[in-house]
């Protein structure tokens, strides 16, 4: 058993943040300032500008003067979240090099002007825009949407280009022109959400001979000395002797060493205690019940769960000192190996129960299910896993939308309340009672799949398994992310690959729990 502290945390040591996740020669970090300074003389790359549809601002008519009246003619003929975004280059008769203008309807969701900002964030991206300054239209408080314009432009400039030779230019400094006072703490919000979304994606896009068990179990060290979290990480020897049997099934399939991981930050005691739980499958080859080549491709992503908790965990510290609460992250392969289990082995998890073995490839909730024991062992009374579980949550809902399990109608309506608020797609699925057949066993208590070939309500099944492993009164979420973690390609909103999905609905759980 490997225990490590870190030291305590306060807000005043929040100018360590760019170094909760440094990597020397990857991490591009965008620098955020406040200015109210003449449209016309900031020293920018790209300005940008949303502007309202129903009215031209009397505050751009200086800028448009300049332009010989360029602003307001193409302002007259774009229509509102146009797709194409136009550009205008003031060739000097301003001091931004480019001008892109979107026109926004007022009374829109925070969704879409996030949305606006992230599709802005990528085509200042393509224009390889270092620095940016942006307004604020003004259709919701200036915190909110000063939040919302970080962290849209943020998640809009990012690529997965951690290994080219030549990587394109990334905004480095943001200037965020705005007079209220309430822009700072928006824009600092944002800044700490979108910097833990990007950590997410990085984590997920390393290869997985990089991204092993042990490099995120360094990473989770790291987060603990900044945040002053504990940390506590169980190898397979202590897992198995405090009865992980399904975690270290799994395990032993693979020659790298695997870690069950818990962080927790102490702080003031409430009437519940939150614990996040997050799949990490470093690599899932499906283990015996092999998967197809083209489905193993993008299996680096299968700890797209674990990275996201990470993150959360860390902004949550960050926004929120003061809250006690937990993350268990359990760390490992699913390799083939003369060591492998095996389709028909029983297995015992922690809390007792038995598992027939029906598919190595339903591997992610054999791991969670001895997390969310260990969770509920060190006194959680309020859980959400993530985890890219089941393909047949793919088919269901998409690569827009995460499935919402839960056992207690009362936490999934806090969890979708913060989706809402977080801007992201959550759809709550049933979990009827006779879809609990769906797992039953002739030999052991429950089985952990109907076998290679699936069944009908396959992600159903799966979280009526991991229910199993959830006791009496304790609330418990289930958030299957398999569809919007990861995109095969690039599309309007952001590039293709990881995509921090449902970082900020964790945060902003943490931020109301």
């Amino acid at each position: 058993m490997l225990i490590a502290c870190g030291s305590k945390f306060s807000m005043l040591q929040y100018g360590l943040r760019q170094n909760v996740y440094k990597r020397t020669n990857k991490r591009r970090e965008m620098r955020i300032e406040l200015n109210h300074s003449n449209l016309m003389e900031l020293n920018v790359d790209t300005l940008v500008l949303i502007l309202p549809a129903d009215r031209f601002p009397e505050n751009m008519e200086s800028l448009d003067q300049a332009l010989g009246g360029q602003l307001s003619c193409l302002w007259r003929s774009v229509k509102p979240a146009a797709k194409e975004i136009p550009v205008i280059y003031p060739c000097g008769r301003a001091t931004p090099v480019r001008i892109l203008l979107a026109k926004q309807q007022g009374g829109c969701e925070a969704r879409e002007l996030r949305n606006l900002y992230i599709a802005l964030g990528k085509k200042a991206r393509q224009l390889e825009t270092e620095t940016m300054a942006v307004n604020l239209p003004g259709f919701f408080p200036a915190a909110f949407e000063s939040q919302l314009a970080v962290e849209g432009l943020n998640q809009g400039a990012y690529l997965p280009d951690l290994y080219k030779r030549e990587r394109r230019p990334s905004i480095q400094n943001l200037l965020i022109w705005s007079e209220s006072p309430e822009t700072a703490e928006g824009s600092r919000l944002g800044e700490v959400i979108s910097t833990a979304q990007r950590m997410t994606r990085d984590l997920v896009n390393e290869p997985a001979a990089k991204a092993t068990p042990a490099y995120l179990l360094e990473e989770a060290r790291r987060l603990s000395e900044v945040c002053g979290s504990e940390i506590e990480a169980l190898d397979a020897d202590a897992a198995q002797k405090k009865g992980m049997g399904a975690f270290c099934a799994v395990a032993q399939g693979s020659s790298q060493p695997a870690f069950m991981v818990r962080l927790h930050h102490p702080g003031a005691r409430s009437a519940g205690r939150l614990a996040l739980v997050g799949k990490g499958l470093t690599f899932d080859s499906g283990g015996l019940s092999l998967k197809q080549w083209e489905s193993m491709i993008t299996m680096k992503s299968d700890m797209a769960g674990a990275a996201t908790v990470l993150a959360a965990f860390q902004a949550i510290c960050m926004l929120r000192p003061e809250l006690d609460f937990s993350a268990f992250i359990p760390l490992t392969e699913n390799l083939l190996s003369g060591h492998s289990f095996k389709p028909g082995d029983v297995l015992k998890a922690m809390n007792g129960k038995t598992i027939e073995v029906r598919s190595t490839d339903a591997e992610g909730r054999l791991i969670l299910a001895d997390a969310l024991c260990w969770a509920q062992e060190c006194g959680a009374t309020h859980l959400v896993d993530v985890a890219t579980l089941t393909g047949a949550c793919v088919i269901a809902l998409g690569y827009e939308t995460t499935g919402l399990f839960t056992n207690q109608a009362e936490w999934g309506e806090k969890l979708l309340q913060a989706a809402e608020k977080a801007g992201e797609r959550l759809w709550q699925m049933p979990m009827f009672p006779e879809y609990k057949e769906l797992n039953t066993s002739e030999i052991a208590d429950l089985a952990n799949s109907a076998g290679r070939g699936g069944a009908p309500a396959g992600a159903i099944a799966a979280a009526c398994f991991l229910q199993e492993f959830v006791g009496e009164g304790v609330a418990w979420a289930h958030l299957d992310i398999a569809g919007p973690a990861f995109l095969s390609k690039e599309n309007r909103a952001q590039a293709g690959a990881a995509t921090g999905a449902m970082v900020r609905t964790l945060v902003e759980l943490g931020l109301t729990f």
